[in-house]
Formats: structure tokens, C-alpha cells, sequence
């Protein structure tokens, strides 16, 4: 008799006659991002008596709310950790660098027997992005952990292809501090969390009408912000972070045919293709976590308390200057990515606050030389991101990244003019000259996005247009045109198909009219 049971965010647990999985385990109370991030509902207090008879451990990403370390020094050192062959290595080399157990990389789309479970991944595209999905054929079911990753149209046609889901596991909740963390007007902000939560929504619909699995479990968040500086965040209205409730609600308004099909689990619920998916919903619906969301979450803070407190203590305080750190840590990622930097175009501002009070200049525009990180001179800078420097000098001492840092919302910023740059995002964010090399090859080379185009069909005209999303590289072929705007499938970026100008952000994509 097989067993899956649904242990809270991403982690399902699967169980044989002969083997047992777990996905994406995220159960330490110290949480994730320097204990900022925590499971919602909290999980921590589940049944781990299963822990060590476990044979494998599947794992999408290395996001910490996926990746929790500390839980995973827990396990036997027989259980194996299985992940995708991502192309960039760091993820595999944390794995080998933290743990003893065998790790082993399967590659995209390829099976692998986990004992009498198929076991396939899937990687996701772009470049730079190392996110995977998992499927799991258990017997005459299928699983799918789909977790963060953002599929395309071409990976949900495979999966149709191959697979009939009986369980799909996806996110429908934020995981980005934009627009949150931004100098914004009440209005602003709330218009801009009102427009990111329906498209997030309306991507896991397409994804749900696309697949057609029997159940969708909405998981993968929202995480909840204990520290209270950010605690506010959690009950804003229409914030980027809603629950299982929230998207719930939504089902049942505009999409009833989908609510019938969306179990509503907390930890520990076990699931099966007859269960009574309605029942379920509703009852989950009435706990405290749901009905009671600021109250629930005022109890869970006093419990972490002590746990935030401590690794914020942890953190080495910094009472000297940080340029000198900040030359060494960002010339030679500037000198191995010049294009890159070239095409940032401009200087970002490091307001750096705390015990030492300081301005750095990192300049992407100029000729690279020392003075390209220098103290504030002049304005000019398109971006500026005030941050502590106790945080700041985690970074520049590589125990923690870029990411890490703004997934914990410890930061704030402004843009001037307010103007999205994928190019300083990815600079950022990688942080590493090998994977600068693929982003600059794919964006700047022989493959550069603009050469290829689709014919777009619309009012009986057609338009050659330039196939790939200047934001995080969409298949716009894949996206739909709306009253004369194309609308790309990933992000839901706007272009006019009279000019290509972007209609929600300042990017211009090439469009031509085909001549009949």
C-alpha cells in the first residue's frame, strides 16, 4: 500500500512497499534567510519518526526554504540526496561541502529508478537559473512537485505528452521583496501587490487547465516574517504573499470548476485519488492559521523570538568602513563580466546604515578601474539600496548572497527613474564569473534573443516579432495578444503590437508588420 502525505510548503513524502521519499524538506526552526522567512503553517512540530528509515531526499533548488541544511544533517548517512545536473555546480558542491551523505545528479527530463518509483526532473530555463521540477510516477499515479519553477508552454506540452498528473504540488504564493522592499506610495504599492497576485494567480490557473491533474495542492508559501520590523508584511491587504485561503477563495469566485479540484492540506494530511477533496478543503479552512491569521501569527512569533534573536546576534557587527571590502568583492566580478556591466549602464548607491554611516558608488558606466567603487561624489545613480552594514559584509564575505539578502527583506530600495534592470539583477544575483559568461553568450552573443522571431496573427494582420522577452527571457510565441498587447507568459510583461513599446515596463521589443 503506497502513502503520500503532504508535510507543509513543498515536501511530500512518498512510501512504498520498498522505498520512502521526501521532497524539498523544510522543517528547522530557525527557519530560512537568517531566520526570516518560516514555514507557514508551522510544520516544525511533526512526526519525524520516519526520519531514519529514509532512503532519498529529492531537492529542486538551493533557495533555503528547499534547501534547509540543518535539517539535512540530521539524516542517516545512508539516505541519499538526490538533485537536477544543473549546469553551474555550486549547488552540488554546497551538498558535498555540508553533508557526507551520496549525493546524485539526474539529468533534465532523463528517469532514474528511486527503488520502484520513477523519479524524472525537470530544469528550468533561463540561464543563470537553477530551479527544477520533480515528477514522481508512483505505481498507475503520477506526482508533480512543481514547486517554485516557472514552466513554459513547451514544458507543460511535454508533460502532457508523457504524463497523466493525478497530484500537482505548485506555488500560487510570492517569493520576491518587489514591490515590497521599494520606496512607494500606499496607492502605488498596493495597486502594484494587487496586479502581481492576480497574474501569479492566473498563472497557476493556465498551468491547472494546461495539466488537468485530479487534485492541485497550492503550496510552496507563503512564507511568514516573524521579525518584527517586517511584521506588518503578513497581513497587508492583497500583499504578494497570500495563503491557501486567499487563493482558495479565488477558485471558488472565478474558477469553481478548479476550487472542486484544490485541496487545501496542513501538514501531515495524507492524499489519495478518492479522498473527499471538498471535506478536506473546508475543515482545513476553519484552523487558526486561516481564521485567526494575525492571532496565529502573534503566538508563532513569541515562539521564535528567542531563535531570531539569536542569529541576528550571530551576525558580526561592523564598525569600520566597507569600501576596501567592497573594491575587493566587486572589481573582479565587474572585470569578468564587462558587457554585462556595459549594459547595466550606470552606477548604483550602497547607503550603507548601522554603527558606521556610509555611501558607496558602484559604478557599472565608467572604464573599470579602482575608482569604479569609491565613496558617494556626485549624483547620478540609478538605484540605490540601503542596507546594514552588518548585512553588507556577509556578502562581502560570501556567507550569504545577494539573494539571500533580499529574500529576507532586510533592505530597502529606490529606482530613479523607476525602471527595471534584469541586467544589474542578474550581475547580483549570479555573482559568479562562469555563470556571467552563459548570460552574456545567450544575451550578447552568436544567440542573442533579438535575431529570432514568430509570425503573431492578429485583426487579420500578422507581425513578425522578436520570440524571446527582454525581461527574463519568455517565449512570447507562447504568450497571448489581448486588445493589440502581447502579453508574455512568464511575467506577464506588455508590448504593443503597433510598436513594440513596452506597456507596463520601459523595455521595447522589435516588431515588424509582415508585408502582404
Amino acid at each position: 500500500m503506497n502513502t503520500i502525505k503532504y508535510f507543509g510548503h513543498v515536501s511530500i513524502y512518498i512510501k512504498t512497499n520498498n522505498i520512502s521519499i521526501v521532497t524539498d524538506p523544510w522543517f528547522h526552526k530557525k527557519g530560512a534567510f537568517q531566520s526570516s522567512w518560516f514555514q507557514f503553517p508551522d510544520n516544525t512540530e511533526i512526526d519525524f519518526s520516519w526520519v531514519n528509515d529514509l532512503d532519498y531526499v529529492c531537492l529542486s533548488h538551493e533557495h533555503q526554504d528547499h534547501y534547509d541544511v540543518n535539517f539535512l544533517k540530521t539524516l542517516n548517512k545512508k539516505t541519499k540526496i538526490i538533485i537536477a545536473n544543473f549546469t553551474n555546480k555550486r549547488f552540488s558542491k554546497s551538498l558535498r561541502d555540508n553533508l557526507s551523505n551520496e549525493i546524485i545528479e539526474v539529468d533534465h527530463k532523463d528517469k532514474f529508478l528511486l527503488g520502484d518509483v520513477e523519479y524524472i526532473p525537470m530544469v528550468q530555463v533561463p540561464l543563470g537559473v537553477q530551479d527544477s521540477a520533480m515528477i514522481f510516477k508512483v505505481e498507475n499515479e503520477v506526482v508533480m512537485n512543481f514547486n517554485d519553477m516557472k514552466p513554459s508552454h513547451k514544458d507543460l506540452e511535454w508533460i502532457n505528452d508523457n504524463f497523466n498528473i493525478t497530484y500537482l504540488f505548485k506555488q500560487f504564493s510570492g517569493a520576491s521583496w518587489y514591490p515590497l522592499m521599494y520606496d512607494y506610495s500606499e496607492k502605488k504599492m498596493h495597486e502594484l501587490c494587487k496586479d502581481k497576485r492576480l497574474f501569479k494567480y492566473q498563472v497557476i490557473v493556465d498551468v491547472i487547465q494546461k495539466l488537468n491533474p485530479k487534485v492541485y495542492v497550492p503550496c510552496a508559501g507563503p512564507p511568514v516574517f516573524l521579525n518584527s520590523d517586517v511584521f506588518e508584511v503578513n497581513l497587508l491587504e492583497e500583499n504578494t504573499f497570500p495563503t491557501q485561503a486567499d487563493i482558495y477563495k479565488f477558485f471558488e469566485k472565478k474558477h469553481p470548476e478548479i476550487a472542486k479540484k484544490t485541496a487545501v492540506l496542513m501538514p501531515e494530511d495524507s492524499i489519495s485519488s478518492d479522498m473527499d477533496i471538498e471535506g478536506v478543503t473546508k475543515k482545513n479552512l476553519k484552523e487558526e492559521c486561516f481564521t485567526d491569521k494575525r492571532g496565529y501569527l502573534l503566538k508563532y512569533k513569541d515562539r521564535r523570538n528567542d531563535v531570531i534573536n539569536k542569529t541576528l546576534n550571530e551576525i558580526e557587527n561592523v564598525n569600520y568602513s566597507l569600501l576596501d571590502k567592497c573594491i575587493k568583492y566587486f572589481y573582479p566580478l565587474m572585470a569578468s563580466a564587462r558587457q554585462l556591466c556595459s549594459n547595466i549602464g550606470g552606477s548604483i548607491l550602497l547607503n550603507i546604515i548601522g554603527e558606521v554611516k556610509e555611501k558607496i558608488i558602484i559604478d557599472f558606466a565608467s572604464k573599470l578601474d579602482k575608482n569604479s567603487i569609491r565613496y558617494f561624489d556626485k549624483d547620478g545613480y540609478f538605484y540605490e539600496l540601503t542596507i546594514e552594514g552588518k548585512h553588507l559584509n556577509q556578502i562581502l564575505n560570501k556567507k550569504i548572497s545577494w539573494d539571500d539578502l533580499f529574500l529576507s527583506l532586510r533592505f530597502k530600495a529606490k529606482r530613479n527613474p523607476d525602471v527595471y534592470s534584469e541586467h544589474l539583477r542578474t550581475f547580483l544575483l549570479l555573482a559568479d564569473p562562469v555563470s556571467y559568461k552563459e548570460y552574456e553568450l545567450f544575451h550578447f552573443g552568436e544567440k542573442n534573443i533579438k535575431k529570432e522571431t514568430f509570425v503573431q496573427n492578429y485583426e487579420g494582420k500578422q507581425y513578425y516579432v522578436q520570440k524571446y522577452c527582454p525581461h527574463a527571457k519568455g517565449d512570447l510565441s507562447k504568450g497571448y495578444v489581448r486588445d493589440g498587447i502581447l502579453h508574455c507568459p512568464i511575467h506577464n510583461w506588455k508590448f504593443s503590437l503597433k510598436n513594440g513599446k513596452g506597456i507596463n515596463n520601459k523595455s521595447k521589443i522589435e516588431i515588424k508588420l509582415k508585408n502582404n
